[in-house]
C-alpha cells in the first residue's frame, strides 16, 4: 500500500514523524509531498529512508497558487499510484478535498484545530474569516475525517455542525527518545537570572484565543499583594505589542519576562514551576506533554482538546473552568504559592500518565492501520 503524507511545512514534528516512520515499519511504502521548500522535516524522514517531495508554487495563498497545487497533487497521485493520501493542515486540506473528486486515490483528512469561541463572549475570541470559510468548505467536502481528541471531535459535531459519520478519533503518538534533554548548566543560569518563589511559564503563540491577556493581570494583581513571583513567556504572536504595553504600563518589568521563540524551550521548561495554558483553542497540546516528560506539571482548561482525556485534577495537573478562568487560576496560584511541594508529586504522576499514554503506543498503531484497511467513506 503506497501512502503519502501531504503536509505544508517542512518543520520537524515529532508526533508526525513518528506515525509516518512507523507505519514505514508495517510494510507501507510511506513518503511525504510538502507544499514548502525541503527543510528539517525532510531530513529527517530522509535519514530513515523515507522518500521525501515538494511542490513549491510562487504567490502563495492567490487562487492561482491553489489551483496548480490542485492540479499537482492529482498528476502526483496518478503518477506515483498513490492509494492513500493523508492530508495535515488546513492549508493543504482544502487543495485535498477538491483534488479527491479527480482520481481514484482515497483521501483522509486529519484536522489539527478547533478555533470556535464556545466558552465566552469576548469579542477578541474571534476566528479569521478565510479559515472558518475554509473548514466549511473542508468539513463538507470531505469524506472522512480524523482529529485527535475528543475536544476537537465534540466541538466539531456541536458547533460546526460536522456529520458525525465522517469523523474518527485518533490520538497522537510520539517517540520521546528524540526529544532533546535539558541542559543542566543553563537550566541553573535561568533561575539565577529569575530567583523568585514560584517561577511560571506560559509556551504558546500570542494571539487572543491563547488568553496572555487573561493571565497578565492575575500576575500583576499578585505582585502588588506582596507575592513573589515570575512568568516567563515564550514564543511571538500579533498580540506581542500590547502584552508589551501592559507590563510597560503596570512596571512588571521584573515579574514578566516576554522571551521570543526559543529553539531552546526545554531549558526554560526544566526552570519553570508550572506551565499555565488556559488556551481555548487547541487539539493535543505537545508542551504539556513535554512537561510532563520534564516531571513538571501544568494548568489547563477543562473541555479544551484533550485535556480532560488524561489530565486529572489535581492528581497530574490542573483543570482550569474555561468560563471563570480568572478565579479559578488566581486561588490556584495562591494555593501553590505556599504549597509548591505538592507539584512535585503531580510532576511525576503527569510523567507517568504522558508516557504510558502517547509514547510510541502499539495500539494507537494498529488503529492506523485499520483505518487505512477499512475504507470508510460516506
Amino acid at each position: 500500500m503506497k501512502v503519502l503524507f501531504y503536509y505544508p511545512s517542512n518543520k520537524q514534528s515529532n508526533s508526525l514523524e513518528t506515525l509516518i516512520y512507523e507505519l514505514s515499519l508495517k510494510s507501507m511504502e510511506v513518503s511525504l509531498l510538502t507544499t514548502c521548500v525541503k527543510g528539517p522535516f525532510h531530513k529527517a524522514l530522509e535519514e530513515k529512508g523515507i522518500r521525501t517531495f515538494t511542490s513549491i508554487i510562487s504567490n502563495r495563498f492567490s487562487i492561482v497558487y491553489y489551483l496548480r497545487q490542485f492540479f499537482f497533487l492529482i498528476n502526483f497521485c496518478k503518477k506515483y499510484q498513490i492509494d492513500i493520501v493523508c492530508s495535515h493542515l488546513q492549508h493543504v486540506n482544502i487543495i485535498s478535498v477538491f483534488a479527491q473528486f479527480f482520481t481514484r486515490t482515497r483521501f483522509i483528512i486529519f484536522r489539527h484545530h478547533f478555533k470556535f469561541n464556545v466558552f465566552s463572549n469576548d469579542f477578541k475570541l474571534s476566528a479569521n474569516r478565510t479559515e472558518v470559510l475554509f473548514d466549511k468548505i473542508i468539513n463538507m467536502l470531505a469524506k472522512e475525517i480524523i482529529v485527535p481528541s475528543s475536544g476537537v471531535y465534540n466541538g466539531m459535531i456541536d458547533f460546526e455542525k460536522v456529520n458525525k459519520s465522517k469523523l474518527k478519533i485518533l490520538p497522537y503518538i510520539y517517540n520521546f527518545d528524540e526529544y532533546a534533554k535539558p541542559d543542566e548548566q543553563i537550566v541553573s543560569q535561568i533561575k539565577e537570572l529569575y530567583p523568585c518563589k514560584l517561577r511560571l511559564l506560559m509556551c504558546s503563540r500570542l494571539i487572543p484565543f491563547k488568553r496572555h491577556y487573561l493571565v497578565f493581570p492575575i500576575i500583576n494583581k499578585l505582585v502588588k499583594q506582596g507575592y513573589d513571583i515570575k512568568l516567563m513567556v515564550l514564543d511571538e504572536g500579533p498580540e506581542k505589542e500590547n502584552l508589551e504595553n501592559y507590563i510597560n504600563e503596570n512596571e512588571l518589568q521584573k515579574h514578566i519576562s516576554m522571551l521570543g521563540f526559543r529553539s531552546d524551550f526545554i531549558n526554560y521548561m526544566a526552570a519553570s514551576d508550572l506551565l499555565i495554558h488556559p488556551s481555548l483553542t487547541e487539539a493535543s497540546n505537545s508542551s504539556v506533554k513535554e512537561m510532563g516528560l520534564l516531571k513538571k506539571t501544568v494548568a489547563v482548561c477543562s473541555k479544551v482538546g484533550d485535556f480532560d482525556d488524561y489530565i486529572i485534577n489535581e492528581a497530574n495537573g490542573f483543570l482550569l473552568n474555561p468560563l471563570d478562568t480568572e478565579i479559578h487560576l488566581e486561588e490556584l496560584l495562591v494555593k501553590i504559592y505556599s504549597n509548591n511541594y505538592l507539584l512535585i508529586e503531580m510532576g511525576e504522576n503527569l510523567h507517568d500518565t504522558v508516557l504510558n499514554t502517547f509514547n510510541r503506543s502499539p495500539k494507537i498503531i494498529n488503529r492506523y492501520l485499520e483505518l487505512f484497511k477499512t475504507n470508510n467513506q460516506i
